[in-house]
């Protein structure tokens, strides 16, 4: 099949307004594919409205189900009583599936796909586990998500991961099929003019200060992604050199108990600030391109974009070594590592301030060997697309013709 006609339709459980490694994962697949040939993202009706017409791709959000979960931003989609979800996919004819949430709607667009002879891929993007675990506390419940998860991963017609430690990770739980590997892109790609650019921007609306030795975290404020870790060992840091200067940016479920813990080490004033959500992605891009150092130390995340990110601004990351996040990183080379441990961490970061030009070579490093473009990886990803369809429909048989009667 032409790669360049080939009409896809992407499911994911979270969406815009919400936005994280998935969410911009998808938006960029169907920013990109939709160029070509005619995309749509399904995903859950959000609480708040969204224009979801500025978009440049079909979007399809989903009735859902009301007064189940605990977190404000989030709902539950209830695809199969949907009957325009059902007869919008029908008049779409779509020639492959893609899920990127192995739960409600990945196990619909499974069941769908597998009716209408349409090949299905699905994603290994997240440690479900973990996901579960923090949510509900109970390392049964996870297990029990674990095996639900892994009985849709059997079903669908192609498995991809975005890392090799996220394949292994999908082994983990008892995937024993093939894992193809699509790593994620970066929509970043700056001169150094428009760099210089948005880093002055970033310190005049921010109120940045200019020459403080800077550490930035940008994500969720989750337990999980190691911010006790990150304020641990900024306290050792300042203990040794109070001219350091932490800034977080993101909000996140546990964001009040992180922002208790960091008043409860006592940092000086101005050592340590919260930003809340940069939803401009052009500010944030400033705030790359105005740190020094990227502290990322999460041991969940698998293929993080905001290091990618970092990376197109030519800021290097420190991460936690032999961690799916640090894949991407040759130590010393375009980027660091240190073991999960605060004093460890602390005199790795000491380290890279104190030798000469050390982070700044590996900032320029990383900015030539980490970030791809989205159109490059969507291209690959319309290649792989080709060759699933092929070999799909040569075992299958071509898709089912739409019938009148299937609305009714």
């Amino acid at each position: 099949m032409d790669k360049n006609r080939i009409k896809s339709v992407q499911f994911i459980d979270t969406y815009i307004p919400i936005v994280d490694g998935v969410v911009e994962t998808v938006h960029n697949y169907a920013t990109v594919m939709n160029r070509q040939a005619p995309t749509a993202v399904v995903f859950p009706s959000p609480k708040k409205p969204f224009a979801y017409s500025r978009l440049k791709y079909e979007t399809v959000p989903v009735r859902k189900i009301k007064g189940i979960v605990p977190y404000d931003e989030y709902t539950l989609p209830n695809a199969p009583m949907d009957k325009y979800l059902h007869r919008y996919l029908l008049d779409f004819d779509a020639d492959i599936f893609h899920v990127h949430s192995p739960v409600l709607l990945g196990s619909y667009a499974v069941d769908y796909a597998k009716r209408h002879r349409i090949p299905c891929v699905v994603t290994f993007h997240s440690k479900y586990f973990d996901d579960v675990l923090n949510v509900t506390k109970s390392r049964l419940l996870a297990n029990i998500a674990v095996k639900y998860i892994v009985s849709l991963y059997k079903r669908a017609d192609s498995v991809w991961a975005c890392s090799e430690g996220t394949a292994e990770t999908l082994r983990s739980y008892g995937y024993k099929g093939d894992i193809f590997v699509m790593d994620n892109g970066t929509a970043y790609h700056f001169s150094d003019e428009k760099r210089e650019e948005l880093r002055c921007r970033a310190i005049r609306e921010l109120d940045m200060p200019e020459g403080v030795k800077t550490i930035f975290f940008a994500g969720h404020l989750f337990w999980h992604k190691n911010l006790r870790l990150v304020l641990d060992t900024f306290r050792l840091v300042v203990d040794r050199d109070p001219s350091f200067r932490l800034v977080i940016a993101g909000e996140g479920y546990d964001g009040e108990e992180i922002r208790a813990y960091a008043d409860s080490l006592a940092f000086a004033p101005g050592q340590v600030r919260f930003l809340g959500n940069i939803t401009d992605r052009n500010l944030l891009a400033g705030m790359f391109a105005y740190s020094d150092l990227f502290f990322f130390p999460s041991v969940y995340d698998n293929s993080p974009l905001v290091v990618r990110e970092a990376a197109a601004l030519g800021l290097p990351s420190l991460l936690t070594e032999g961690t799916n996040a640090a894949e991407v990183v040759e130590k010393d080379v375009n980027g660091f590592t240190a073991p999960e441990d605060p004093a460890a961490m602390c005199a790795e970061i000491l380290r890279i301030f104190s030798e000469d030009g050390l982070k700044e070579r590996a900032g320029e490093e990383a900015r030539r060997t980490i970030p791809k473009s989205w159109e490059k990886v969507v291209d690959a990803v319309r290649t792989k697309y080709a060759e699933i369809i092929d070999e799909y429909r040569e075992a299958h048989g071509p898709k089912k013709k739409k019938s009148p009667l299937a609305n009714r």
